[in-house]
């Protein structure tokens, strides 16, 4: 067996399954995996994203699921009760933007929609005059 193998986020069960760790919640993770094919439980210590131990069989029940596993003939497998979900960069935005009209440093910006009376030209007329209406702060 490859080093790369013995020590990367991916595990290639005995059933034939590879699982997927995902980096942003596997990087640096103690804990039992399920297999997403033949759910055999396994512990594993993953380090900066290297594998440093397992996997080696352990009791239920497990920490983690993979984040996506396939068989060897490359169909994958999406069940939610065998592999997560994928993780999401803010659990508010599912989507739909959220209205600022101030960023982070206190500047105007305008991140929301405008209407034509609030527009000079292309330009929002609240950051051509430099003031923010009453209703936006």
């Amino acid at each position: 067996m490859s080093y790369f193998k013995q020590t990367s986020l991916i595990y290639e069960c005995d059933c034939g399954v590879i699982n997927y760790f995902d980096p942003f919640t596997f990087w640096n993770f103690k804990g039992k995996v399920k297999c997403a094919g033949c759910d055999a439980i396994y512990y594993m210590e993953i380090e900066e994203g290297q594998r440093t131990k397992g996997p080696d069989k352990a009791d239920p029940p497990h920490d983690k699921l993979p984040g996506f596993a396939e068989t060897k003939d490359w169909k994958a497998i999406t069940d939610p009760d065998k592999v997560n979900p994928a993780p999401q960069a803010r659990p508010d935005f599912q989507g739909k933007p959220i209205p600022i009209v101030r960023n982070v440093r206190g500047k105007l910006v305008s991140g929301r929609p405008l209407t034509p009376e609030e527009l000079i030209g292309s330009r929002p007329r609240f950051i051509v005059e430099g003031k923010i209406r009453k209703n936006n702060d």
